[in-house]
């Protein structure tokens, strides 16, 4: 799912404006080509190994692929404008602007999604801005945040559906550099998961503290503890996922570290997906 916006290829360009998607900074929403789409629910950004894409509607990411390769877009099309770099003290604004998750439309998107255990480092912000001027609209959102170490350093916006329980659209603020989502203290053992959610529903489910990386193509590089001498890969099931664990396993093996792995039950695509006791 499209979490951090790299500055996207030509090629990436060409294929959004054949789809006839628009950009939002460099993340871009498209009809997708793998069903019929009345309304855009394709996003499609740039990633660290090519084009990433996520469907809201739910069809396999290799299926949108498969479309996406049959395209023949014809012309070359104009790029986004960049995007501003967001200074921390932005960052810092908006979090302390946050409010507890208890009895929220935060709490509810996390019990719609399972999680029922309480973390660190989640707030609620009712009015939160999404989009660029001078159409930013303000959303309720759950307000993840992103530490290197103890210091803040981004914040994931996860703007709430409150009509379906679920969400709209995820957008990181800041720059996340080595910075994960921290929803439990560690000391020796630690687990890394691409999605916060994903990261959580692990926690809750295996009580070992597992950290949110925020993105597949940072599974290799976030700050780990000294502390930590077993380190754990709860990865997704999917390609994304094996490609990204097998980079992390290569960058975190130097450093002498225990390195196992726990992907989900077969069935499931990631642990997000997995209820406890199932």
């Amino acid at each position: 799912m499209a979490i951090i916006a790299l500055k996207p290829t030509q090629q990436v360009v060409d294929i959004v404006g054949a789809l006839g998607g628009t950009w939002r900074g460099y993340n871009a929403m498209c009809r997708c080509p793998a069903h019929q789409d009345g309304t855009p629910s394709l996003s499609i950004r740039q990633g660290h190994d090519g084009i990433l894409v996520h469907c809201f509607a739910g069809c396999d990411p290799e299926d949108v692929l498969r479309e996406i390769a049959r395209l023949r877009p014809g012309r070359h099309y104009d790029p986004p404008a960049p995007t501003r770099r967001v200074g921390t003290a932005n960052v810092e604004r908006l979090w302390n602007e946050g409010l507890p998750v208890q009895a929220s439309p935060a709490e509810a998107y996390l019990l719609h999604r399972g999680i029922s255990q309480p973390f660190e480092d989640l707030r609620f912000h009712p009015r939160c801005p999404w989009g660029p001027k001078p159409t930013t609209r303000f959303l309720p959102a759950l307000l993840v945040a992103a530490r290197e170490g103890r210091t803040l350093k981004a914040i994931q916006r996860v703007f709430l559906d409150l009509k379906d329980g679920g969400y709209i659209d995820k957008v990181m603020l800041g720059t996340p550099a080595a910075a994960s989502w921290q929803g439990r203290r560690v000391t020796d053992t630690l687990a890394l998961a691409e999605g916060f959610e994903t990261a959580a529903m692990f926690t809750q489910i295996n009580d070992i503290p597992c950290w949110a990386t925020l993105g597949a193509a940072r599974l290799d590089r976030v700050h780990i503890p000294d502390s930590v001498t077993t380190l754990i890969f709860a990865e997704d099931n999917d390609p994304e996922g094996r490609r990204a664990r097998r980079k992390a396993w290569a960058a975190y093996r130097p450093r002498g570290l225990d390195l196992r792995r726990m992907p989900p039950p077969r069935r499931y695509g990631d642990w997000a997906e997995v209820k406890p006791g199932a």
